[in-house]
């Protein structure tokens, strides 16, 4: 990766994919053809860091067949190379894998959706590497990293969220119906989906004092001697990390969990937001489905913007859900009380995990790119800021950056409004 003070690699395609993975992907576009590579670009996705679970790459590989040029771009995840500590910790906590059981479950549960996915199709996934379609060549971008979305980039996206929740719906009736027992998907898979740091863990216990030294440095509207605020705080993040579980008697689908800027891509016609690709499923949950739909809002909108919209955006995902469910799931969810009025129930129950998601990625993805790889990425304190206190470097960039401290100020109050001091608005 290239950041900060690195000099940028060279690298070659024997560095990055097997001969064997190269053959893999490429057939996977010229199928049944004589081709030849003839030779390979590969760069840094990005200056600085393209997300945190990963090295990101992209590659374009140019292959000679009946005599002309095709150019194939890829967009690659795989294993930290230059950071032992944080390749330890993700393969302890299963990120790739988790990666790895999505796309597997993608090609049974992916409907022909014409020309809106709501993610893309893996051409290499193992516990190491994942290798997708260049997206930007195919038109779709992301939003800027620090900024929110508007009405319409929601609902574009929440609609790619309800078709990919009521996928999976279909699918796992289904296969109770095959099986004639209940399948869930979580109990197949629930070693690996083990949460390893939304539960009591060094890093939420950071997170907490984070926020509190957040509200202490920039609220004016927190009381400054609310006595034991750290304290208070964490035990109301374990409490909301805690709510986010398989329930009985309600439905549970796959949540991604994660729906931050970067994780969305968008396609445009004549300007506005036309689909929304959700990537990036490494932090994958099973749980109700209106845990991810209140975490996106949180990691993506504004206060002011949820309280004039919110309402319109959750009648529209359980409107685009609903109709996307197939007779059996339809039946099923029925059976299981998924009803508006519940639904309204289950997002406000949400909620309070919604804005503990926001307080605790807010410090890594809303800094820019290349001053989070400085920080966040260096071996040498990176064990520090995980799992102890990264109150200085994140004190230090929101002093001089104002939407990185106004976002931060307005979720961690919200949450002490809400759940501290039980005085919402």
């Amino acid at each position: 990766m290239v950041g900060g003070d690195k000099i940028a690699k060279q690298y070659k395609v024997e560095d990055i994919l097997t001969e064997k993975q190269v053959q893999q992907i490429v057939k996977q576009y010229v199928p049944e053809e004589q081709w030849q590579l003839v030779d390979c670009i590969i760069k840094p996705a990005s200056d600085g860091l393209a997300g945190f679970l990963g090295d990101h790459l992209k590659m374009s590989l140019n292959v000679m067949l009946d005599g002309r040029v095709k150019t194939i771009h890829l967009f690659i995840k795989r294993m930290p190379h230059d950071n032992k500590p944080k390749a330890d910790f993700i393969d302890e906590n299963n990120y790739y894998r988790r990666e790895k059981i999505m796309f597997q479950l993608f090609d049974k549960i992916r409907a022909s959706e014409g020309p809106n996915p709501w993610c893309p199709k893996a051409l290499i996934c193992n516990e190491s590497i994942l290798v997708l379609p260049d997206l930007n060549e195919e038109g779709y971008s992301p939003r800027p990293y620090n900024q929110t979305l508007d009405l319409a980039h929601v609902l574009v996206t929440t609609a790619s969220l309800a078709r990919f929740h009521a996928a999976f719906a279909n699918y796992e009736v289904k296969r109770s119906i095959e099986l004639n027992q209940p399948n869930c998907f979580f109990k197949e898979h629930e070693h690996t989906m083990k949460e390893p740091t939304l539960v009591k863990s060094p890093w939420l216990s950071a997170a907490a004092k984070l926020t509190a030294n957040i509200l202490k440095a920039f609220s004016k509207k927190i009381p400054g001697a609310i006595p034991d605020l750290e304290e208070k705080i964490y035990n109301k993040f374990l409490e909301a990390c805690d709510s986010l579980k398989y329930h009985d008697g309600t439905l549970n689908v796959v949540l991604h969990k994660d729906l931050w800027a970067n994780n969305i891509m968008f396609r445009y016609e004549n300007g506005l937001p036309a689909n929304a690709m959700l990537i990036d499923f490494q932090l994958i949950r099973y749980g109700p489905p209106s845990f991810d739909l209140m975490s996106f809002l949180y990691l993506t909108t504004s206060r002011s913007f949820r309280e004039q919209h919110e309402r319109k955006v959750l009648h529209y995902y359980y409107c685009v859900f609903s109709d996307s469910l197939e007779d059996a799931a339809k039946q099923k969810a029925t059976e299981l009380g998924f009803v508006w009025e519940k639904f309204l129930q289950w997002c406000e129950q949400s909620r309070m995990f919604g804005i503990c998601a926001a307080i605790g990625y807010f410090p890594y993805v809303l800094m820019d790119p290349v001053t989070a790889q400085k920080t966040f990425d260096d071996p040498a304190t990176y064990e520090k800021y995980l799992a102890e206190d990264r109150t200085e470097p994140v004190v230090a960039y929101a002093n001089i950056h104002p939407i990185y401290k106004n976002r931060q100020i307005e979720v961690a109050e919200e949450f002490v409004e809400r759940y501290v001091l039980n005085q919402p608005r």
